[in-house]
């Protein structure tokens, strides 16, 4: 059965687990929210854009679900940007939506045209195009596949004749959920146990490089007596 991109779009947002994804209707982004309102995910309308991108970086990360945020063409999407920074810098997995002008009028000088490659390229993990119906599957997974795998956000960039263009969607490819473990070297481990033994007032500068290791860190700060800042 044919389907148009912004349902391939949210077929795979579904699978990636995305629950929420915040915004303001209408426009360019009106055959993304119409899919949408037939999925199971939940439209949440905000009073702007910016508050949207924020709400969808805190969904994101207290709940540890992959959540979204959209924009319609020109300043809709625009307004994201202060979310996305935050979500970036945050390395907080999210799904941007940037909903985009006709193709057929891009480069036209149009009044809503807004290069969001350019936009978006320092804030993001992934930032590309759909530039025909039958790669919205290949480049929604690869949108949040690099959102969870390189922690921060992930856009997806579709004109609007594109959005609502039906394909047949043969070739299902899915979002793959990694568990990978980043260990340092044995070397290194010896190295920093050394220090800190050798050392008479000892005291942790800890980072994003603690995350997942809460109770580690409070572990080894009493062992040594060590006040920890961040």
């Amino acid at each position: 059965m044919k389907k148009n991109a912004a349902q391939v779009l949210v077929e795979v947002l579904e699978s990636a687990g995305v629950k929420h994804i915040y915004g303001v209707v209408g426009d360019t982004l009106n055959y993304v929210t119409d899919a949408l309102s037939k999925s199971s995910i939940e439209w949440i309308h905000t009073r702007h854009e910016e508050v949207g991108a924020f709400a969808a970086t805190a969904d994101s990360y207290m709940t540890g679900n992959l959540a979204g945020c959209a924009g319609s063409c020109g300043p809709g999407t625009l307004h994201l940007i202060n979310g996305v920074y935050e979500a970036h810098r945050a390395r907080i997995p999210l799904i941007v939506i940037a909903s985009q002008i006709d193709t057929m009028t891009l480069g036209m000088d149009m009044p809503q045209e807004v290069d969001y490659q350019k936009v978006f390229s320092d804030c993001s993990v992934f930032c590309e195009q759909v530039y025909n119906a039958e790669q919205a599957r290949h480049v929604a997974v690869l949108a949040c596949q690099a959102a969870i795998s390189k922690q921060g956000p992930a856009v997806i960039i579709l004109p609007v004749d594109i959005s609502k263009t039906e394909v047949e969607d043969a070739i299902q490819y899915s979002v793959h959920f990694p568990k990978s473990i980043c260990v340092p070297a044995k070397v290194d481990l010896e190295k920093a146990a050394e220090i800190m033994a050798s050392g008479k007032k000892v005291g942790i500068y800890a980072g994003i490089g603690c995350q997942g290791a809460h109770d580690l860190l409070l572990d080894l700060a009493k062992k040594l007596k060590a006040p920890i800042v961040n």
